[in-house]
């Protein structure tokens, strides 16, 4: 039996790592920043955005259930709220984008324009 060698591989590089180059995207923001900056510019409207959809899709879900839909899954065998409840938290990602695309658009209506820019230094923080 022939010996083996181990590979020898250093752990310093004497490669300087690569300079960075003007075309380099920043970083991509955080869904928590992204979503702490929608209450700084648009304060309660986006709360009041994402539970008016949560309760739209949880009462569909609702809905669904009772009139005949069949999850395949352990919340079939929970009351119909609770297996709502749960179908809706599989789709929260869709619920999030859409309060993320929804919040501006809402904000463009006059009214509710209005009273963003009126009270909107309350929830400066």
């Amino acid at each position: 039996m022939s010996p083996v060698e181990p590979d020898v591989n250093p752990s310093v590089s004497d490669t300087p790592p690569p300079a960075p180059t003007q075309t380099a995207k920043p970083a991509k923001p955080t869904l928590m920043a992204r979503f702490k900056t929608l209450m700084l510019e648009y304060g309660p409207l986006a709360l009041v955005t994402n539970y008016v959809i949560f309760g739209l899709v949880l009462v569909g879900f609702y809905f669904a259930i009772k009139l005949g839909f069949q999850p395949d899954s352990a919340g079939e065998k929970a009351g119909s709220w609770a297996a709502a409840y749960a179908a809706s938290q599989v789709v929260k990602p869709l619920r999030l984008a859409a309060v993320f695309v929804l919040t501006p658009l809402i904000a463009r209506i006059p009214p509710v324009a209005r009273f963003i820019e009126r009270n909107k230094h309350k929830w400066s923080f």
